[in-house]
């Protein structure tokens, strides 16, 4: 029992030795300016609004900064037909949420990024009604945030990719 203690002792204190030297560096200053000069068009609907705030956030729009670019934004969503699991009926759906952007120099008016991204959840493992409608809105939720993180990061790298050009 005694050898038991040592060991536990001994990879709780690698573990802290080991997350000593984590360090997190925070955006470099003209990626962050120019992230707040990106001007986000809103996207009409209760997924649209929490698409467009995850964005806001994540980006940190300054509102009162003068935009130099717009991100033009549309949400679309699917569900497909009953999942079946082997030998049972299911009530298990599969959504696919995609949103397809465009930044906009608003200088040279050209589209400086275009693109799209797609993702999907699994919902409906409820068996009421009312259940299987809230699986879904917040299927629905829980998608829209999830595409305005990674259209953040996208941005975010397109920026820092033109940084160090």
């Amino acid at each position: 029992m005694l050898w038991f203690k040592r060991i536990l002792a001994l990879a709780l204190l690698s573990l802290v030795t080991a997350c000593a030297d984590l360090s997190v560096t925070p955006l470099a200053s003209n990626d962050q300016a120019a992230n707040a000069e990106v001007n986000i068009v809103a996207v009409a609907g209760r997924n649209g609004q929490l698409y467009t705030r995850t964005l806001r956030q994540r980006l940190h729009v300054n509102e009162a900064a003068i935009a130099e670019y717009d991100l033009i934004s549309s949400l679309s969503s699917s569900s497909s037909s009953t999942l079946s699991v082997r030998g049972a009926s299911s009530t298990l759906k599969k959504m696919t949420m995609a949103v397809s952007f465009q930044l906009l120099n608003l200088k040279t008016g050209e589209i400086v990024l275009q693109d799209q991204v797609t993702s999907q959840a699994t919902l409906g493992a409820v068996t009421s009604y009312f259940g299987q409608d809230e699986s879904e809105r917040n299927a629905r939720a829980r998608l829209a945030q999830l595409l305005g993180n990674r259209v953040a990061q996208r941005i975010q790298l397109y920026f820092i990719s033109q940084s160090g050009e």
